[in-house]
């Protein structure tokens, strides 16, 4: 029983060092727990305990899955919950239970310096994790339980959010060693870490505070519409003409700012750019009156010369002063279950009734968008939308491409007043930070921001609010350490691995003689 409490308070504790809880260091206690039961237990009842602790974990943190899928996927609240079960209980088997079983050969072998280890593994799983399963989904990554401490978040320009989930480890290995063993080498190394933590940390303020706009810059303003999720899902006349004229009373107040660019969220206006209809014919003959430059999410469908749908998009489109379209970039990290069904059975059209009919299709390729006025140095945008924004290395191979900005439209109207918006906001943030690039963040209910280079929030708009965001963003080359040197840090990581091993190696057979 005693066990088992510790894995509850293992998961509890390592959740409520996410947004938006961000409860300081508690995954310290959360992580000392996990390698005490570890140590502790054999290979069969550590599965029960970690795969209780990854249940804790996965429920605290995800909790916000079962509201979209039942108040907006309509799914009814047992069927709902048991979805959510599902994907709680292959979440927890996948990150908690691996992991753990993986650490305790380490432990078996090496003892407790084993748990050394724990460091270079997390940070492998993580980045398998940014691949698979489907598109992957590096969601919740332990870097983000200190990246809350905007100067410990500027490593993340050296070794991405994997360097912060590497300290995260690192620190919780460190503190562990110190209360179970209780040496007094230990208690050396926790000093030391504290004090290679206050080095990070005023690192990074001298970085933050030496931090300057400079450069070519532009006026932006973010149209936060806060549209009901429901107007968007019941699809008629009167909702699409709601959100219309929503929009256009945006844009007359973005106007007033004078803007160089406007840019919307995703999906935000309710037509079809390619096809011809009322509202679209209304929506382009207001905005003769505004002629400013914008960005727009749209559901983006194409059709054959029988006006078949052949394919439907989810795009982010610059449109030009005079309404016409410039160029478009289509989302390449598709949602599974949400915006195509990886698994085709019918069983789960009957589930899923919003999976019916055709799937969205990725894009083909990371294209930039280039926008320029009055002469000025272009700004070359690296569209990322919706969850594309939580995939470092994807963020990091598009800037990387010449990007000098990045522009992250989403809707987390499906989130609610839940977590989930406060997460992917946060995981937006860093990306702004590993790149060193602006990034502009417009989403439908919120949270809309202006973060400069360094991870600062210029301005920002509250989740659940409507209005207008206007702020100047400057561009920047787009090169960090991090994007410019991916696969020396991932080589450096291998060979650092590779040195503990063989100290760990080394150590073993010594102690043997």
């Amino acid at each position: 029983m005693l066990y088992i409490v510790l894995s509850v308070i293992s998961g509890l504790t390592l959740a409520i060092s996410l947004p938006n809880y961000y409860i300081p260091f508690a995954f310290l206690v959360g992580y000392g727990l996990l390698f005490y039961l570890i140590e502790k237990n054999d290979t069969k009842r550590l599965i029960l305990y970690s795969f209780i602790a990854g249940l804790v974990f996965s429920a605290i943190s995800f909790y916000w899955i079962i509201y979209a899928i039942h108040y907006y996927g309509k799914i009814n609240l047992y069927l709902s919950s048991g979805l959510f079960l599902l994907f709680i209980t292959a979440y927890s088997l996948y990150t908690f239970v691996l992991f753990s079983i993986l650490l305790k050969l380490f432990y078996k072998r090496y003892n407790y310096k084993g748990f050394f280890i724990a460091p270079f593994l997390i940070v492998l799983l993580e980045v398998v994790r940014e691949y698979f399963p489907f598109t992957g989904f590096p969601w919740n990554l332990n870097g983000y339980m200190l990246s809350y401490i905007n100067q410990i978040a500027q490593i993340s320009s050296f070794f991405s959010i994997y360097g912060l989930s590497f300290l995260v480890l690192y620190f919780s290995v460190s503190f562990y060693m110190m209360f179970s063993n209780q040496h007094f080498r230990w208690i050396i190394l926790n000093l030391l870490n504290i004090a290679l933590f206050i080095s990070i940390f005023l690192w990074g303020q001298s970085k933050i505070e030496s931090y300057a706009d400079k450069g070519e810059s532009y006026k932006v303003s973010i149209l936060q519409g806060n549209i009901d999720e429901t107007l968007k899902i019941e699809r008629n006349t009167e909702n699409d003409m709601i959100v219309l004229n929503k929009y256009i009373s945006l844009f007359e107040k973005a106007k007033k700012d004078n803007p160089d660019l406007i840019i919307l969220p995703e999906s935000a206006l309710p037509f079809f750019p390619f096809i011809d209809n009322d509202k679209k014919e209304y929506f382009f003959k207001e905005f003769e009156k505004i002629k400013i430059p914008f960005l727009s999410g749209f559901d983006n469908v194409i059709v054959n010369k029988n006006l078949e749908i052949e394919k439907v998009y989810n795009s982010l489109f610059l449109v030009d002063e005079n309404g016409k379209y410039v160029d478009y970039y289509s989302k390449i990290k598709i949602v599974p279950f949400a915006e195509y069904s990886p698994i085709k059975f019918k069983f789960l059209e009957e589930i899923f009734e919003y999976i019916k009919g055709i799937d969205f299709s990725p894009g083909e390729g990371q294209k930039l968008l280039t926008f320029q006025e009055n002469n000025k140095k272009p700004m070359k945008i690296a569209s990322l939308i919706c969850f594309e924004s939580i995939f470092p290395n994807y963020v990091s191979s598009f800037v990387n491409k010449g990007g000098n900005v990045i522009v992250n439209i989403t809707n987390d109207g499906w989130f609610g007043k839940t977590s989930a918006p406060y997460q992917h906001f946060e995981m937006a943030r860093i990306r702004a930070i590993e790149n060193n690039v602006y990034l502009i963040r417009a989403a439908n209910t919120g949270i809309s921001a202006i973060i400069n280079p360094v991870g600062k929030i210029k301005s920002k708009l509250n989740l659940n609010t409507e209005g207008v965001l206007t702020d100047y963003v400057y561009l920047t080359d787009g090169k960090s350490f991090f994007n410019q040197n991916r696969i020396f840090i991932f080589i450096g990581y291998m060979v650092l691995f590779s040195l503990v091993l063989g100290l760990l190696e080394f150590y073993k057979m010594r102690s043997e003689r």
